[in-house]
């Protein structure tokens, strides 16, 4: 499949057309490609946009120069789960999409675990995606397409993936905005998966914002986007955008945060609770699951 055939402008919406790189017969964009790394990125940045761009270019553990190997250990608990409990659950096939790929280490797996269906990896930040394209290597992993793109203005045709997946990057984003840029990629019968979705009541968001909480504390850090949503904030989102289907699973088993000291004990302890519970009066983090 050539990605090239089913790409739109992020600023004027329509389809780009072809040469050595991509330009839009609208606004006059060109957009340079090489390879399989296409950068759409649309022309209004936003500050937080631009800091997680910094973030990936710069950090010494996560970012561009750092050791892809020492990357691929710091999320050995976050592929764990995903390789346990979500991959052998769900049919995946055709065309997917990751969102905010970050290192792209969903995507390898995905694509090591399925080498016939078609997978893009994509990030706001270019930098992450160069940084995805080593672990991929490093894995024996051979994604598809890199398209740095914003989430909000997701430069693809409508109807055209099976499944957009995402790990930890809703709350990141403008949710309503990009839920609806997720539902119109999506084909008629699409999927959406989110995992590592952090679920805060209202009545501890201002504490998860504040200087104290971990939002807050990283937000103020790093100068990125750390929306907070409750539940029934959630499903509005996802209704709003047109979704017919949705459910939470709850990601809460302590197995999988080993070595986090309060955070380990504070997830064993809800582990314990019903999570219906859970997920409508205390903070957790949830597998979201979406159908078009």
């Amino acid at each position: 499949m050539d990605i090239r055939e089913h790409l739109i402008c992020p600023d004027c919406r329509i389809k780009l057309e072809s040469a050595e790189d991509l330009w839009c017969r609208s606004c006059g964009r060109i957009f340079t490609t090489q390879n399989n790394f296409f950068n759409l990125l649309p022309s209004d940045l936003s500050q937080e946009d631009l800091a997680e761009e910094h973030f990936w270019s710069t950090d010494k553990v996560e970012g561009l120069d750092a050791d892809p190997e020492l990357t691929f250990r710091m999320k050995r608990l976050e592929i764990d789960f995903f390789r346990e409990k979500i991959l052998p659950k769900l049919r995946f096939m055709g065309k997917i999409l990751e969102i905010g790929s970050g290192a792209c280490w969903l995507s390898s797996l995905i694509k090591l675990a399925l080498p016939e269906i078609f997978v893009v990896a994509s990030d706001v930040s270019p930098s992450a995606l160069i940084k995805g394209e080593k672990l991929s290597r490093l894995l024996n992993s051979k994604i598809d397409a890199f398209v740095a793109c914003k989430i909000e203005n997701l430069p693809f045709e409508t109807d055209f993936f099976d499944y957009v997946v995402g790990s930890a990057i809703l709350h990141h984003t403008q949710p309503q905005k990009a839920l609806i840029q997720i539902f119109r990629v999506l084909e008629r019968d699409g999927k959406f998966v989110g995992t590592g979705e952090t679920v805060i009541p209202r009545a501890f968001s201002t504490i998860w914002t504040s200087r104290l909480g971990l939002a807050g504390r990283r937000q103020r850090k790093l100068g990125v986007r750390e929306g907070t949503y409750s539940f029934n904030q959630w499903e509005e989102f996802f209704k709003n955008a047109g979704f017919n289907e949705m459910r939470f699973s709850l990601r809460m088993d302590p197995k999988y945060k080993r070595g986090s000291g309060l955070t380990e004990v504070y997830f064993l302890i809800a582990s314990h609770v019903p999570g219906a519970f859970v997920l409508r009066h205390l903070p957790c983090v949830a597998v979201l699951f979406a159908a078009k």
